[in-house]
């Protein structure tokens, strides 16, 4: 088998949260008596985008995102004052969502099948990503799950892998990190000579100066891989 072990990102790898984010933002806006409008919806992907870019550059700490991204965002855009309890309104709503990216379990069950290990390896809040994972059935597939907030950084930073692989049973040569995040899960792998698969179903052009070991656009070429390589 070329790999034992498949490590994952989470948030639209496995768990579509592009969906999961629309509706807790819905909910959020229509408690506060907001029109949650697509419009607005984008405009709050777009800047909460931005800020987990600076906080994969190391440049701003989730506890600065958490503190600022609802009361910058409630000021700037809809001329509201809201403290930051707010952002623990959303986390709590988007902790309830848990859509599958398409093809996801029959992918994982069939890891399972042909005798992978599977870990998983994700920024975002323990409670609400453990919760998601738990709603979702997918839980139980995994024999490892770390979540940044527990270690204190983010990928793309070494930390985080690195202290994956301090309790795991298999090499870092023997596991291949797959995920959607080009600066994140990507370039992470990367800084630690991790191999990596790029989830990439949008088909986006690679602008990051770091090549995946290989691209997919789907979980069934996925499947197909993990097959491939486990009877190589």
């Amino acid at each position: 088998m070329r790999y034992q072990q498949l490590i994952f990102d989470v948030d639209n790898t496995l768990l579509n949260f592009s969906a999961g984010e629309t509706v807790a933002l819905t909910t959020l806006f229509e408690k506060h008596g907001i029109a949650p409008t697509p419009s607005l919806v984008a405009a709050y992907q777009r800047y909460n985008t931005s800020l987990w870019r600076q906080i994969e550059a190391g440049t701003l700490t989730k506890d600065e995102l958490f503190a600022k991204r609802f009361v910058t965002f409630f000021k700037e855009q809809l001329g509201q004052t809201v403290g930051p309890e707010v952002d623990q309104d959303y986390l709590g709503y988007l902790g309830t969502q848990h859509e599958l990216m398409p093809g996801a379990m029959a992918m994982l069950k069939q890891a399972q099948r042909l005798g992978y290990q599977l870990g998983i390896i994700t920024n975002g809040v323990a409670k609400v990503q453990k919760s998601r994972l738990s709603e979702s059935g997918l839980a139980p597939l995994f024999s490892s799950v770390l979540v940044s907030e527990t270690v204190g950084v983010e990928k793309p930073d070494p930390v985080i892998f690195e202290r994956f692989f301090a309790t795991s049973e298999v090499a870092p040569e023997q596991s291949i990190m797959i995920g959607d995040g080009l600066p994140s899960d990507i370039v992470g792998a990367h800084k630690v000579h991790l191999a990596s698969v790029w989830y990439n179903p949008r088909r986006v052009a690679n602008t990051s100066g770091v090549t995946p070991t290989v691209t997919v656009a789907n979980h069934q070429e996925l499947t197909d891989l993990l097959t491939q390589w486990a009877h190589a």
